[in-house]
């Protein structure tokens, strides 16, 4: 089978490459924080919302013995992980996918909820799903970082056509302390790719403006048949950066909260 003919297969049956990779990468990012931020012994039961290809579960599945349970959209992303890792994916909406409610130890949400149009009622929803004294982790950008307010539309998580809610540390606690939950604890960190974009911009005095940063022609064309750029190294020293700079605070581009629910 040609290069080509192999691309064909793995997008017409698995999505895209480019977010396959990242998920590998980011999976192990979160396993690590969920370890920092809980006890992780005392997690039984995971459902993990917007779960992707399922390496997060498989983290901690694999490593903690831990039920996991996944809910994914996308149905080629959901497929590789029922066809590929044996995970139990449910390829639905959260309120279709038959689960239990008050059932989870531990819910967790990452990049998922700058996706959300109504970020309020989707927190509720997954509160639904949580036992009683059970956790809540939920990821996602923070656009009130010094970092991401230096690059504007540079920064290479804003993506219009998908990303249409944005958050700040306050806005984002606020949705969580609405919802039935006391958030406990908080951590972040700031990727070293945007930190070397955003050294490179100043060196060069790049200062992108929207109608550069960002081409909706340009996005559909090519996200599905792309690679992940610098996979490899990435893989080996995303995880151990991670380590070394993450915080108990959310002033990181990448932030998250921890709560419990009451």
């Amino acid at each position: 089978m040609t290069e080509d003919s192999l691309n064909s297969y793995y997008q017409n049956n698995f999505g895209s490459r480019r977010q396959l990779q990242g998920q590998i990468v980011n999976a192990k990012n979160n396993s690590w924080i969920t370890q920092r931020l809980l006890e992780i012994g005392s997690i039984k039961t995971l459902l993990d919302i917007g779960t992707g290809y399922g390496f997060y579960m498989r983290e901690l599945q694999d490593s903690f013995g831990i039920e996991a349970t996944g809910v994914e959209l996308s149905k080629q992303e959901a497929s590789y992980g029922k066809e590929v890792m044996s995970l139990d994916i449910r390829n639905s909406s959260l309120a279709e996918a038959g689960l239990v409610e008050k059932n989870y130890d531990l819910v967790t949400c990452f990049e998922v909820i700058e996706h959300i149009p109504s970020p309020r009622s989707f927190i509720s929803e997954m509160v639904e799903y949580i036992k009683p004294g059970g956790h809540l982790l939920i990821m996602t950008d923070n656009f009130e970082s010094d970092i991401v307010k230096s690059l504007g539309a540079g920064f290479p998580k804003w993506i219009p056509h998908t990303h249409i809610s944005h958050f700040s540390p306050k806005t984002l606690e606020s949705l969580v302390d609405g919802a039935g939950l006391s958030v406990i604890r908080r951590a972040s960190y700031t990727p070293w790719e945007i930190i070397f974009r955003n050294y490179y911009y100043m060196l060069r005095g790049i200062k992108r403006r929207p109608e550069e940063a960002y081409q909706l022609s340009h996005v559909l064309e090519t996200e599905m048949d792309s690679s992940y750029k610098l996979f490899h190294l990435r893989k080996a020293i995303n995880k151990i950066w991670t380590q070394i700079t993450s915080r108990n605070n959310l002033d990181g581009a990448l932030m998250y909260i921890l709560a419990k629910r009451i």
